[in-house]
């Protein structure tokens, strides 16, 4: 396995790891039997039909041969797996598409600047949303349409557009039948942020050269390990939950490689909108270590204690750079790698006297393997906690609050 969990540094009063293990455990064994609506993710890195795969792959090298940009269009958790798993990997790999992301913002400025990407490169589209009507992607999807038909006429674009959608229902479901896009489906039974192993997040993965076949075993092996969610797994959501009860009203996400800086705000996604409701749930943040102990490191030491941390330790990378003699004798022939991970144990040796609440997650390495087991274990995480809070985790009913709130200014 390449996840661990440490949680020697959990001090805070009245925390019993054990008290709600039974139930725990009962969960697990209920989200597997996929009885309740929107757990299909459960079980789907071993249900995933193998001619999807196939499917995939093989559109993927059509799409690979028509481009050098594919540009994502999607927000929330149709894109951030993308974007969290190619920049861990660091970036799409030689002699493959760029992938650029749209549809994740509003702002003119930003998607003013694809208008270039589209004048200068070949380029195709990936839009990823299960009804098609999400603004953000709607508009975007829109503005790119109208460009490419001025490039490559309409046929021809349409050619060059994937949508991952419904299977039945939706705008743009109505849109590829009647367009002819290739199109690949977001199992109703899923809901977006826990969508990692779907198309739509695995397809423009394999589009940038990533192994999407080790990035679902990840996560099947993970789902499968019986023993793992016993014990260590099983422990961070008991831990959260504890935790939370005790006063800690935020978890803070922190890691020492910068590459999981998306990571972090997938886990921001995750946890927030599934937790966050009725008056309850943990307030995630993320921080980049050592980077933000420059602006942080004073609250996370001495400030108001409302929070406890979880820490991403990254163990293993294949690059590193070794400080030369200028830096001074007390760094000089040490490699970058070996220093920060003293920084990892050196801050947490600080935070340590300051009884501040830490869990640690170790990842030995960052594969698609690995990011597979990752993000499938922040999932079973999240669903098991939220209903430890007594929360449906799978559920939104606050989102469309401030939706309505921005159609009916659009409307006057």
């Amino acid at each position: 396995m390449k996840v661990h969990i440490e949680k020697s540094q959990i001090f805070a009063d009245g925390i019993d790891l054990n008290e709600e293990y039974g139930k725990a455990l009962s969960l697990i064994a209920e989200l597997r039997k996929n009885e309740e609506d929107f757990t299909g993710w459960v079980n789907w890195p071993s249900e995933l039909p193998a001619e999807w795969m196939e499917a995939m792959e093989k559109t993927a090298e059509d799409i690979r041969s028509k481009c050098d940009r594919l540009i994502v269009i999607g927000i929330g958790g149709s894109y951030l797996g993308t974007a969290a798993v190619e920049e861990a990997l660091g970036g799409c790999r030689d002699g493959f598409p760029k992938l650029v992301y749209a549809g994740n913002n509003m702002s003119g400025y930003y998607h003013a600047g694809l208008k270039k990407i589209v004048d200068e490169h070949d380029v195709c589209v990936c839009v990823v949303s299960k009804s098609g009507g999400t603004m953000e992607s709607r508009l975007a999807f829109s503005i790119i349409k109208d460009w490419m038909y001025e490039k490559y006429g309409r046929e021809e674009t349409a050619s060059r557009i994937v949508a991952i959608t419904d299977p039945h229902k939706g705008i743009l479901r109505e849109e590829s039948d009647k367009e002819g896009y290739v199109t690949f489906e977001i199992p109703s039974t899923i809901g977006g942020r826990y969508s990692a192993f779907t198309p739509g997040i695995m397809f423009p993965l394999a589009v940038a050269g990533i192994d999407i076949r080790e990035f679902v075993r990840g996560a099947k092996d993970m789902s499968l390990n019986n023993g793992f969610w016993k014990e260590e797994g099983i422990n961070y959501a008991l831990a959260r939950h504890a935790l939370n009860n005790a006063g800690k009203d935020i978890e803070v996400f922190e890691y020492y490689d910068p590459s999981m800086r998306l990571i972090g705000e997938w886990c921001k996604q995750l946890f927030g909108e599934s937790e966050g409701k009725e008056g309850k749930g943990l307030f995630p943040a993320s921080l980049t270590l050592s980077t933000d102990l420059h602006s942080m490191g004073q609250f996370l030491q001495e400030g108001k204690q409302v929070f406890f941390e979880t820490v991403l330790n990254v163990l293993g990378r294949e690059c590193d750079v070794i400080v030369p003699e200028s830096a001074g004798p007390e760094l000089a022939g040490r490699s970058l790698n070996d220093i920060n991970a003293m920084a990892v144990k050196g801050v947490m040796a600080a935070h340590r006297k300051a009884d501040i609440p830490i869990i640690r997650i170790d990842i030995d390495e960052i594969t698609e393997y690995s990011l597979g087991q990752l993000l499938y274990f922040f999932m079973m995480t999240a669903a098991v906690t939220g209903k430890l809070m007594g929360i449906d985790p799978f559920n939104q009913p606050g989102v469309e609050d401030y939706k309505q709130e921005i159609r009916n200014l659009l409307g006057q």
